[in-house]
């Protein structure tokens, strides 16, 4: 182990497997980052390239090195990494990743500026073969754990943690959640802190064979699943697959021509409105337009089935209280049992 500066403000913590395409242009873009005050930790999980002949190159005191004996697993490293840090921050990084220049800067400041935050991210920038995508993920707290309830709204490589928070509730990453481990420790910690997203592009994000998102795609999602659970769970919102299937449909405006399952759609998003309104604090008027679009699309795809199908649009808030446009337009195709196509 190289020797470490003692108690700098923040510690990056970079783990590494066989990643010497990449390791140069990431370990450079910390080490230029504006906000000085740090260590870069990385740790080597056994790689079997040139990965740690290249961080070893650089000759910088900020950079300390571990390797693991064997190859121990993302999970294993992170937590191992999360035993060391002393620092005040932990922030992480991937090893095929850019830092924008100022990505410390702005994430300490706002950390700095908001003591209640526990946990902060940010946008990035996903490079691929199909182009260039700048994500747009929710800031607030309360839109953060509204926009969980469906998916991962964190991107991993521009996390900055308090790490009071990490050793006061002993958080750590839970092995049984691999491949979705990081969405479920936000699940958690989100019970325990405010968590947040600033609007700035952090990070510039590497889409790659090689990810985990593309080569896990299915353990991915099968944990993320589970995660969404959890999440609603402890929101007040017990669900089950059938809920996340019919709300998948509800969003594509494609909405199956079955009136049983239109019945269990509409009572999955009464459950979800009121969750929304008052538990995640979203704005009424948007949500009763949101959920208005997909619900008049479902019920006007169901009209062959009459006039009940009017009946039960306006028994939910979010019909009655929707576009009157719509609202017109679906007693005309329930009276003419025409539909939607």
């Amino acid at each position: 182990m190289q020797s470490r500066r003692r108690n700098p403000r923040v510690t990056v913590l970079m783990p590494v497997y066989n990643g010497e395409r990449y390791i140069a242009e990431a370990i450079e873009s910390i080490l230029g980052q504006t906000f000085s005050d740090f260590m870069l930790l990385i740790i080597d999980d056994g790689s079997t390239d040139k990965s740690m002949e290249i961080a070893k190159s650089y000759q910088d005191n900020r950079i300390s090195i571990v390797r693991n004996n064997a190859n121990l697993g993302l999970v294993a490293t992170l937590n191992k990494g999360i035993e060391l840090i002393e620092s005040e921050f932990v922030a992480r990084m991937d090893c095929d990743d850019i830092a924008i220049p100022n990505r410390l800067e702005l994430q300490i400041r706002f950390l700095d500026e908001n003591p209640h935050v526990g946990m902060c991210g940010g946008q990035y920038l996903r490079i691929s073969d199909e182009g260039i995508v700048i994500s747009q993920l929710p800031l607030r707290h309360d839109d953060i754990l509204y926009e969980m309830l469906f998916d991962n709204v964190f991107a991993h490589n521009t996390i900055v943690f308090r790490t009071k928070i990490l050793k006061d509730f002993s958080f750590r990453y839970d092995p049984a959640y691999r491949y979705a481990e990081d969405y479920e420790l936000w699940v958690r910690m989100s019970r325990h802190c405010r968590v947040a997203n600033i609007p700035h592009v952090l990070v510039i994000y590497r889409f790659h064979e090689d990810n985990t998102s593309n080569k896990f795609r299915s353990e991915q999602e099968a944990t993320a699943s589970r995660v969404r659970l959890i999440h609603r769970g402890n929101l007040g919102l017990p669900s089950t697959e059938y809920d996340t299937v019919l709300h998948k449909e509800l969003r594509s405006l494609r909405f199956s021509q079955d009136m049983e399952r239109l019945i269990a759609a509409g009572a999955w998003l009464s459950r979800l409105f009121w969750i929304a309104v008052r538990r995640c604090r979203q704005n009424l008027f948007v949500i009763v337009n949101d959920y208005n679009r997909m619900w008049y699309s479902a019920c006007g795809r169901n009209a062959k089935y009459g006039f009940r199908v009017f009946i039960l649009y306006i028994t939910k808030p979010y019909g009655l209280f929707g576009n009157p446009f719509y609202t017109a337009k679906l007693i005309v195709r329930c009276l003419l049992r025409r539909p939607i196509l």
